[in-house]
């Protein structure tokens, strides 16, 4: 990579409506290249062993499998949305190390995603063996990934356990013993709160977030964070400490969560690669549901490819309007509140929700293209349109 090209890119990471697929473009390692550089911007906040760090990022990337969707690329992608959120947009936390962890959070969020829902594993997995072949990408392993997790978050519970794994073995362990503790809880939270299992939770405790801090100094019914409370033998002070660390903690998980589901607020024609690369990834899906349930259990909508130009169109559309708009409206409204004790009072995600406004008028009279690799029998009526 041309040294200026390099400088450029390192500078531009920071703007939210930065092209990830440039990086994907210019190097075989887009993660090892956002990890390096968006972590090293906090080497004077976090010590760490840079050999090491290389040698991790590497294990991570390697270690994503070669699915449509949940790739290196897209946790390079994610990465690089939250580290715009905190370099960019003013996301700022009183833990010095909590702008590092959530970046690494990023990194590391679906690493090993074998490109399956959880519904398919816990489905797949009570019949005790899969009847379609398991080829790679999949993995015998990932016939025990629900029973191993008791269908709790098992995707996600898996990602945690092979990065504290690698960050707690000598050649990777780039980090001190003592950060990884401290970082242990608010990492393993955040990535934790990415399954879209917890959405409708993670909405409802944002909602009562903005009502307590919009309320703040009354009393309230029910605190935002119940059942989580202080210790019962907590000063004023120290009761004050521990909300304020516990909300620091729930902003990381819903900046991530946002970066994570976050392609419909990138300029469109971003949105619109990523969102064929995730049909792409439905759809194999919906290949392997046929074969292993004789039928779909999945939205056909979404994962049957076979399925009309105008049904993926309105799939697609109801996860802009109704998943991903609500949040960010939210975290915007949040972000607007004038409470003194709001973390993140002040950030400024206004670019992310206007682009995200245009591209739902925009998709509208989008016509999505149909892969030319998958004939259908509505082809003739595809053409592509970028």
């Amino acid at each position: 990579m041309p040294a200026k090209k390099l400088q450029e890119m390192i500078y531009k990471l920071a703007d939210w409506n930065f092209d990830i697929f440039e990086v994907a473009e210019m190097t075989q390692r887009p993660l090892s290249f956002v990890g390096f550089v968006c972590l090293d911007a906090y080497s004077k906040l976090v010590d760490f062993d840079k050999p090491k760090l290389v040698e991790f990022l590497r294990e991570i990337e390697g270690s994503y499998r070669k699915v449509p969707y949940h790739n290196s690329l897209h946790g390079a992608s994610v990465a690089r949305c939250v580290y715009s959120f905190c370099a960019g947009c003013g996301l700022a936390f009183t833990q010095e190390y909590m702008e590092f962890t959530i970046v690494l959070a990023g990194l590391v969020h679906d690493v090993h995603h074998p490109g399956l829902t959880p519904a398919f594993l816990s489905k797949a997995s009570m019949d005790g063996e899969w009847l379609s072949p398991i080829t790679p990408p999949l993995e015998e392993a990932d016939m025990e990934l629900s029973l191993k997790y008791n269908d709790q978050s098992p995707l996600e519970n898996m990602h945690c356990a092979i990065t504290f794994q690698l960050l707690t073995q000598d050649r990777t362990g780039f980090l001190h013993k003592d950060d990884v503790m401290a970082m242990r809880k608010p990492l393993v939270r955040a990535i934790l709160g990415t399954d879209m299992a917890k959405h409708a939770e993670t909405m409802t405790r944002l909602a009562a977030l903005i009502d307590n801090l919009e309320h703040e100094g009354e009393s309230v019914a029910v605190p935002w964070h119940w059942p989580a409370k202080p210790p019962a033998t907590a000063d004023e002070e120290q009761r004050a400490m521990w909300e304020r660390l516990y909300q620091e903690e729930f902003i990381m998980e819903l900046f991530l969560h946002a970066a994570d589901i976050g392609n419909p607020t990138l300029p469109f024609p971003q949105w619109v690669k990523w969102n064929r690369l995730v049909q792409r990834e439905f759809h194999d899906q919906g290949d392997r549901e046929l074969a292993e349930f004789g039928e779909l259990i999945s939205p056909p909508a979404g994962f049957d490819r076979n399925s009309t130009v105008m049904a993926e169109h309105a799939f697609t559309k109801g996860f802009m309007q109704y998943l991903c708009l609500p949040l960010f409206q939210k975290l915007h409204d949040l972000t607007q509140l004038p409470c003194p004790s709001s973390v993140c009072r002040g950030v400024n995600i206004s670019g992310c929700l206007d682009n995200l406004k245009k591209n739902i008028e925009a998709w509208e009279d989008y016509k999505p293209r149909r892969e030319a690799t998958e004939p259908r029998e509505d082809d003739d009526d595809d053409d592509a349109q970028d």
